[in-house]
């Protein structure tokens, strides 16, 4: 008696938790228009608050009898994001290494499409479900953002949340944490608009879809409140004042992808304009930073450059932080931040440590040469640097502060910007030349990433590019300059410096770890899971065996 009656309470559950699948057409459809509103939610559309959508219709999309179907319609979803939110390296590589990794990267989504389906499909919509499959979304948005050759986490969810009020979570919890909490909005409304939908039976019915839509806005309003963690100024030195060059320049030959004439001297013009500035003002300059590629030659290895730059160091009174290439035999190179002195002498040299596959180097490259001859638009394969980017200015003997050092796509990586932290630095710079990419969406998608990690850190960021955008960020994600795309002048402030360490910095990539193995370990146990949510029936079927009860 007892028994029976614990089968029939577990049976009802069961029935509770069922889910009616997701037709094939409105599978493929979800998918594509999820993709969709992803990209939307990303700069220059900034619609952060349709990420949870995209992410719920994602969900709604693998949710089908046909694992084919969910992989076809993650997919979707997967191009339908990547594909356009790439589209600036169809100016530097061409349509063919475009395309292709927008289908890269696209994989990943049906990956995750494919586990997210498992759990969902053995347990239903379930609060248990909602955990695991967000801790998933991190865990393949983390394998994305590191493999394959150092990984690429262009499109990582925090990146959407530059002006959204769920960056006050960024230095407590992360980029890792921030994913986790946009999967768990997209849950939310699946869960909801499925149930008020009747294709998720509750024994509330149809109201039950009310209350995770209620929570999901609760908790979007409850992060407004959220404060920035404390964080400590350098004792008697709270800021350093910082100049950053944008030279800017004539576009880039998409044919030659050569620098064009005059890059050196629009930067030694902007420089020199800013130093008259300054000195008419009675006010010094401390640091001065040029971006990347922004001698065109080394100055190291160029008199004229060089004299020019000591020229510049001496007028200003302060150390110039330039970009620069170096070669390195006949096939390679390093991406290098020289600090030149107004003596004429270079006390620091950072070298690039994540050089971009295909972009900066080329893995394989016989390999690829077979499929195709771009590979050979790479000439030099650049080497990686092994020092963490940390200029210190005071051991230097050449003012005060400890300025963490990236250059270009390193900002992107939340890793790299935290090792720079953790070596003491109390503000960072981005050295950037982003007139490879045209009038692509490229730069002021890596400014909002500069945001972000400036929020996630704790850390002033100053983002200069040869072209733009250029800005400065405080740690609060406040935006103190700015240089617009294409335009000649220079960014300035007073700079805050801080030597405290956010959560996010302190757990580091174990907050990434840690959710994804949350997730894995999900995924696991709903392998053994014998009930299915979604069930293999017919719909005719279905309707048959109800009405024989």
């Amino acid at each position: 008696m007892t028994t029976t009656a614990t089968r029939s309470s577990r049976t009802h559950r069961a029935e509770l938790d069922e889910l009616d699948p997701t037709p094939w057409p409105l599978a493929l459809l979800c998918g594509a228009v999820g993709g969709a509103l992803a990209l939307l939610a990303f700069p220059p559309y900034d619609l952060w608050m349709l990420l949870p959508v995209a992410l719920a219709l994602l969900s709604v999309a693998v949710l089908t009898r046909s694992a084919w179907i969910a992989l076809l319609s993650s997919l979707a979803w997967g191009l339908a994001f990547f594909v356009p939110l790439t589209e600036w390296a169809n100016t530097y590589a061409g349509t063919m290494p475009w395309v292709a990794l927008g289908i890269v990267q696209a994989l990943y989504i049906v990956l995750f499409g494919l586990l997210a389906r498992t759990v969902m499909v053995r347990r239903g919509l379930t609060p248990s479900t909602l955990i695991v499959v967000s801790a998933l979304w991190v865990a393949v948005e983390t394998f994305r953002s590191h493999v394959p050759w150092g990984g690429l986490p262009w499109g990582a969810s925090g990146f959407a949340l530059a002006d959204s009020p769920l960056l006050n979570l960024g230095p407590w919890i992360g980029m890792a944490g921030m994913a986790f909490v946009v999967a768990a909005l997209g849950q939310l409304l699946a869960r909801g608009v499925l149930t008020l939908a009747g294709r998720r039976r509750s024994v509330l019915g149809g109201l039950a879809g009310v209350w995770p839509l209620a929570l999901a806005i609760a908790a979007v309003l409850a992060t407004m409140v959220v404060p920035h963690p404390a964080n400590r100024a350098p004792e008697g030195r709270p800021t350093m004042t910082v100049v950053g060059a944008q030279g800017s320049m004539d576009p880039i030959d998409p044919v030659a992808l050569t620098m064009p004439e005059g890059v050196f001297e629009n930067h030694l013009e902007v420089t020199n304009e800013a130093t008259t500035a300054f000195q008419q003002q009675g006010q010094q300059i401390e640091l001065i930073v040029w971006p990347e590629d922004s001698t065109t030659y080394d100055p190291r290895q160029d008199p004229y450059r060089g004299n020019a730059l000591t020229d510049a160091a001496t007028r200003a009174g302060a150390p110039i932080l330039v970009g620069t290439q170096t070669a390195v035999g006949e096939h390679h190179r390093y991406n290098h931040s020289v600090l030149w002195t107004s003596e004429g002498e270079t006390p620091y040299v950072y070298a690039k440590r994540h050089p971009v596959p295909f972009g900066e180097f080329v893995p394989a490259r016989d390999f690829f040469r077979m499929i195709t001859d771009k590979v050979d638009r790479v000439g030099r394969d650049m080497l990686p640097g092994t020092e963490v980017g940390l200029l210190d200015l005071e051991a230097l003997e050449l003012g005060q502060g400890k300025v963490g050092v990236l250059i270009c796509f390193e900002i992107a990586y939340d890793t790299l910007i935290m090792d720079t932290v953790d070596a003491g630095a109390e503000m960072v710079v981005v050295q950037s030349n982003n007139a490879l990419f045209g009038d692509s969406h490229e730069a002021i998608q890596q400014l909002a990433e500069a945001k972000v990690l400036a929020v996630v850190t704790g850390r002033s960021v100053v983002h200069v590019s040869t072209v733009g955008h250029s800005a400065i960020f405080s740690p609060e994600g406040r935006r103190l300059d700015f240089v617009d795309h294409w335009e000649q002048g220079y960014v300035s402030a007073e700079v805050p410096l801080r030597t405290g360490i956010t959560p996010a910095v302190a757990g580091g990539i174990w907050i990434a770890i840690g959710i994804s193995a949350l997730g894995l370990l999900g995924w696991i146990g709903a392998l053994s899971t014998r009930h299915r949510a979604v069930a293999r029936r017919t719909p005719r079927r279905e309707q048959a065996r109800r009405s024989t009860r």
